[in-house]
C-alpha cells in the first residue's frame, strides 16, 4: 500500500475529536492539577486491512488543561497542522502508550502523548488522546506526502463496570496512526488518515 493513499474518516472519530473544536461539551470529572493521576488500560488492537494484530497498553497521567486545548484550537483554526504540531510537542506529556506486540502497528511501538481530554456522551465517557507521529527516516528523506500526516489520534468509549473486583471501566474505540487535521469553510474537523483502514480497538478494559 501506497504510504500517500489517504482517505477521509467519517467514523465516531469525526464527532469525538471535535472535542478539539469551539464546541461546547459536557466535561467529564476533572483531577486537580496537583493531584496524582494514573489510568492505565488495556486494549487488542486489529489493522483489518493488514490482517494484523496486537496489544495496546494505555496510561493517562493528567488531562490537557482548557488553555492547553484552546491553544491547540486556535492554532489549528489560523495557522493549519504544521505550527499546531509544534505547539503539541511543546505542551507537557499526558501520559504514554506502547505496544506489547508491533503487529499491526507500526510505527507504535511506545510513544509519549501530549493531549488528553475526556467528555460524557450519552451516558459513556469519551476520552480523546493526540500526539505527534514519529516519522521515518524513509519518510523525512523522500518528502512524501506522508509527513503531512504528522499527527497521532486515539479515541475511547468507556462505560463504568459495576461490581467486578479488578475492572472499573470497559468499552471499545479507534487507533488513527497517520492523520491530518483541518477545520473547512464551516468551521467543522476534518480528519484524513492514511491507509485503508483505521486500527480498531477491541476489549478496552480499565484496571483498578
Amino acid at each position: 500500500m501506497s504510504h500517500t493513499e489517504k482517505h477521509s474518516s467519517r467514523t465516531y472519530l469525526i464527532g469525538t475529536l471535535a472535542l478539539l473544536s469551539l464546541v461546547t461539551l459536557v466535561p467529564a470529572g476533572s483531577t486537580a492539577a496537583d493531584e496524582k493521576l494514573e489510568e492505565r488500560y488495556n486494549a487488542f488492537g486489529v489493522a483489518m486491512g493488514a490482517g494484523a494484530a496486537g496489544i495496546l497498553n494505555i496510561t493517562i497521567t493528567r488531562y490537557s488543561t482548557e488553555e492547553e486545548r484552546k491553544l491547540l484550537v486556535d492554532s489549528l483554526a489560523k495557522d493549519g497542522q504544521e505550527k499546531t504540531v509544534d505547539l503539541l510537542r511543546k505542551q507537557k506529556e499526558t501520559g504514554f502508550a506502547r505496544t506489547q506486540s508491533g503487529a499491526g502497528m507500526k510505527g507504535w511501538p511506545s510513544v509519549r502523548l501530549h493531549y488528553a481530554h475526556q467528555t460524557q456522551q450519552d451516558g459513556k465517557r469519551v476520552v480523546v488522546l493526540v500526539t505527534d507521529r514519529n516519522l521515518t527516516m524513509a519518510e523525512r528523506a523522500s518528502g512524501g506526502r506522508s509527513v503531512d500526516y504528522d499527527v497521532s489520534a486515539l479515541v475511547m468509549v468507556l462505560e463504568p463496570v459495576e461490581g467486578d473486583e479488578k475492572l472499573i471501566e470497559k468499552g471499545e474505540g479507534t487507533l488513527y496512526r497517520a492523520a491530518k487535521l483541518s477545520f473547512d469553510k464551516d468551521n467543522k474537523l476534518n480528519v484524513e488518515y492514511l491507509g485503508t483502514q483505521p486500527i480498531r480497538l477491541t476489549d478496552i478494559k480499565r484496571e483498578k
